[in-house]
Formats: structure tokens, sequence, C-alpha cells
């Protein structure tokens, strides 16, 4: 498979909307201002961290992220991930596509847990893997389910990849099941891409267990500074690791295609962590805002449309219930200035054909459901006739 074959489909339409008025599928926090978080930085008294930034050198950054970076990123896992088992790449799809190209060959197979990000499958894909979908349900409130996981294991299978917190519909995987997720790939010598972009948002923190990472040394977690704390302007992803013998093969896989890593970057996510409790806080505080209009409203229009409250992260899974597609009905929202995700954006499943991806992480997403909600009202009496 050619790198160009499979565009991703969410980038080009983003490509194409830059300026539409309702950004009402955004999936990361509300963005933070370079100017409020030396305010934070200032307040929590990190004045050596703010004279670094001011005075750092142009040089290249370590490769692989440097250490004091990485370390600060480590105490975001439990005490068996250090900054030897973090591997920073220049955002997280860099890391994603790299993790496949370093630890797959052609002719391995790959378990792809969908619906789920399109570069989770395409970069297995583009390794030259054979690839084998796994789909989750909202009849089992999109549970991830071990047996049918079980049975889509080859001879050759080598790969599990996943999201969790699942984007696009905000399930969360319990501890019970990343144990036995992770017994099944320790028994079968497979590796686990968990994709975990939306950790540390769960709206019960109660609900937040354990990283893959910190349970299995099977495990690689992929994150990025976009998610929780609205900063992926700074261009830092990383995977964490336990295995050693993995992050070294991710670091000689980013020697080849991402060298350079910007240091401003890296200081801005070194504040960014320091100040993690109050943004990620206020974050949340935006999410449960958001979810308490959204439950009102798809209550009042439940003739309409219907879902599985989302656990974590600023993503929700919407099943439409009028006489038009999904798809149809995305295209006739983007005519108006409305964006959500249509189901192409997933190549869902035909059972998952009806369903749209909306965002909630955001300020702005109240405008955009008063603008869905007009929409729909609107074209409440066509959908009748």
């Amino acid at each position: 498979m050619h790198l160009l074959q499979n565009p991703i489909r969410s980038e080009e339409l983003l490509a194409k909307t830059i300026d539409v008025a309702h950004r009402f599928y955004a999936s990361s926090s509300e963005p933070l201002r370079h100017s409020d978080l030396i305010k934070l930085a200032e307040q929590q008294g990190e004045h050596a961290l703010i004279e670094l930034f001011n005075n750092h050198s142009l040089g290249y950054a370590d490769n692989g992220g440097s250490l004091d970076v990485r370390q600060e990123i480590a105490q975001l896992y439990n005490d068996n991930i250090s900054a030897d088992n973090i591997v920073v790449f220049p955002g997280a799809q860099t890391g994603m596509t790299l993790t496949a190209q370093a630890l797959l060959h052609a002719g391995d197979h790959a378990i792809i847990v969908t619906p789920s990000y399109q570069s989770l499958e395409e970069s297995a894909k583009l390794a030259g893997c054979e690839v084998t979908r796994v789909a989750l349900s909202p009849d089992d409130n999109w549970r991830l389910n071990i047996i049918a996981i079980e049975a889509a294991i080859k001879d050759n299978t080598k790969y599990i990849a996943l999201n969790d917190p699942h984007n696009p519909s905000g399930a969360l995987m319990d501890v019970e099941t990343k144990t036995a997720l992770c017994k099944v790939a320790e028994k079968h010598q497979l590796v686990i891409l968990s994709d975990e972009v939306y950790r540390l948002l769960e709206i019960d923190p109660e609900e937040r267990s354990a990283s893959m990472a910190d349970i299995s040394k099977n495990a690689l977690a992929l994150s990025t500074m976009s998610k929780p704390w609205g900063a992926g302007g700074t261009g830092i992803g990383w995977i964490a690791c336990q295995d050693q013998t993995l992050c070294e093969k991710l670091r000689r896989a980013q020697h080849i295609y991402a060298v350079c890593f910007s240091r401003a970057g890296e200081i801005q996510t070194m504040m960014v962590l320091r100040c993690s409790d109050r943004i990620i806080d206020k974050n949340i505080r935006i999410i449960k805002a958001n979810l308490e209009l959204l439950e009102q409203y798809f209550a009042a229009n439940n003739d309409l449309f219907e879902w599985v409250r989302p656990k974590a992260g600023g993503t929700g899974f919407v099943k439409f219930k009028g006489p038009i597609s999904a798809n149809s009905l995305a295209s006739h929202l983007l005519a108006q200035g409305i964006l959500v995700f249509p189901p192409s954006i997933f190549d869902c499943e035909s059972s998952l054909s009806q369903y749209f991806r909306i965002g909630f992480s955001r300020t702005t997403m109240p405008g955009a459901l008063k603008a869905f909600a007009q929409f729909v009202d609107q074209q409440r009496t066509i959908w009748a006739q």
C-alpha cells in the first residue's frame, strides 16, 4: 500500500472547512493560549522553566525527546514507567504510524478495534499487514468483546490496536477488560497499541484505571498534548512502554522519519504538565456543562436522536433516526455552517451507518448546538413528509 493511497478522511474534510462557523465535531480541549500558560506557570512558581523557555537554544532537541520532558511525561504513569520508557514523537499521528512501521512487517496480521481513528488501521496497512476488524456495538454500550478479539487471532497476528477512552463513542474500558485483553496479548505474544489520547478526561475520575502501558509489558500507550490539555500546538506526542526492546525499535524508527523536535514545544509541554490539575479541571468543567446541555437536547428530541452517554473524552457517537442517511445529514449541516463527522469519516460498518460524531469539549459547543437545533427544527416538517 502506498502512503497516499488512503488519505486521512478527517484531515481532508477539515482542510476544506477551515472557515466553518460551528465546529460541532471538535474533540480536543479548549485551546490554551501561551500567555495564559505563562500566567499559570508564574502562579505555580515555575520561574526557572519560564526562564528556560525565554533563553533556550534553537538547536536540535534530543532525538526521542529530551530527558527533562520525558521525566515529566513519565509522572503520568505508575512506577514501572520512567523517562527511559517514554519515546517522544512530533505529535500522536507520527507516533501511531511509526510504531506500526517499526513493529510490523509485510505478511503480519493486525486486529483493529472499530470504529476508530482512521490512522490506527491505515498505519498497519501501510506496514503491509493483513487487517481484521473487531467492531464495537452500541447495543453493548460500546464495550470491547474479549471473546471476539480471541476469535480474530491468527497464526501471524502480531498487533492489536484500539482507542481507550474510545473515539468516537466516549466509552471507557474498565480495568477488568484491560487486564483480560493484556492476558490475551501475553498468551499469544501480541503487542497492544492503546491509543489513550483522551485519558485523564474521564467524566467521573473514579472510573479512571491504569494505563495499558502500566498493566502489561506487551502494551504501548499513545498520548498527546492536544486532548486533555488543549496544547496540540506544542507538537508533542509520545509512546509509553515498559519493554525497552520495543522502545529502542521506536527510537530507531524515529531516527529515520522524525529527527528534529521543537525544544520550545518540549518546554511548553513541561509547563502544561506542571499545571495539569488546574488545566484539566477547567476542561472537565466545560465538558460536564456541555454534556448536560446535550443530554437535555437528545432527551427532548429522542424521536430523532439517541446515544450511549459518553464516559470520557469530549466526543459522542449519535444515532440519527430520521429519513435520510447520516452522511446526507452531515452534508446538509455543513451547508449551514455546522460541521459534524459523518460515518464515512470512520468507514463504519453498515450497522453504524446512521451514526455521526459530535464534540463537546469546547466553550463554543453551546453555540454549535443552538445552530444544530435550529436546523433540525426547520427540517422536521420536511422529514415528516
